[in-house]
Order: structure tokens, then sequence, then C-alpha cells
């Protein structure tokens, strides 16, 4: 009995040490409550914050901007324009900005390869056209994904947990002949 209970003692121990790196991995929100990095800048007569939701931004995976006005809304339109930088092979992209809520804007980009892009947001409203850009670098994704590689990574603690519950074991057997 006693054996057994220590085999599964060494188990949860081996799973609560799997279950913390796992806890440890960074996990990206769904939600989008909270952009990855925020832009102020000034659009012709508008000021604006632009919210990306990844930072730095992957390839072939959707970029979603968020652009919120100082102010109101009132009727603003605009579109999203990636141009790649330089050593970047690639063409323009456009994407249209949809209205989300009372005051704010929303539109997604993705990027086909990585490098230097840079990021022209056109606007046009009550007070005239307006336009504001920034730069990004955008990565190639990873070779594995970061929980796979925390599970990797921590496989030698599972042996090693195992190794000194075995040691522990046969430490207390020895113990036990020899008081017998």
């Amino acid at each position: 009995m006693r054996v057994l209970m220590h085999r599964f003692m060494g188990l949860g121990i081996a799973l609560a040490c799997l279950a913390f790196s796992l806890a440890l991995a960074p996990v990206a929100r769904a939600d989008g409550a909270r952009p990855a990095r925020t832009e102020t800048r000034a659009a012709g007569p508008y000021v604006i914050d632009v919210g990306l939701s990844q930072d730095p931004p992957y390839v072939d995976t959707p970029l979603q901007l968020t652009i919120t006005p100082h102010g109101r809304l009132g009727g603003l339109q605009g579109q999203i324009i990636a141009q790649p930088g330089l050593g970047t092979n690639a063409t323009n992209l456009h994407t249209q900005l949809k209205a989300v809520g009372a005051n704010a804007l929303t539109g997604s980009i993705s990027f086909p390869v990585r490098g230097a892009w840079q990021i022209v947001i056109e606007l046009n409203g009550k007070q005239g056209h307006g336009s504001a850009d920034f730069d990004v670098t955008v990565a190639a994704p990873g070779a594995i994904p970061t929980w796979l590689g925390w599970l990797i990574g921590m496989t030698p603690l599972v042996g090693i947990v195992w190794w000194l519950a075995w040691l522990h074991g046969y430490r207390r057997k020895l113990l036990s002949k020899r008081e017998a």
C-alpha cells in the first residue's frame, strides 16, 4: 500500500509541475480587451489612438487595429493601407475601417511576408481628410507553439521528479531491511 501511495505521490508532483509550467506560458487573450500596443497620432485635424492586437504582428495572422478618435466619431470613415518597407518584397494591402460602438473604428489586416511595414491610416470626416502612419516589424511565427515548447522543456523535470521519488522509495526499502 505504501509503495502505491508513493508512486501516486510522484505522479501528483509531476502533474503539478506540468500544470505550473503551462500556467507560466504566455496566453493570448481572445477577447481583445487590452491592445498589445497603442500609438497616438495626428491624422490631419483628428487626433487618434491606434490599438494593435499583437506586437509584433505575425505573418498570416490577422492584425486587428482599433482606432479611437479623441473627441466624437461623428461620421468618421477611413481605410488602412499597409505598405512594405525597404527589403520587404510585397505589395500594398488595403482594408476598410468599420464603425464599432459609439466611438471607435476597427479594421483587420493580414501580412503575407515578414519584414518592415508602414501602416497608413486615412480618415475622412466632417473636419476633412487626414492620414497618419507608423512602422511595424512583422515577425515569422515560431517553429512550434509556445505551449508545446514549454511542455518539451519541462519533460526532463518530470524525469527528475520520478527519479527522486524512486530514490526515496529505495532508501526507505533499505532502511526497513536494515531495521529488520
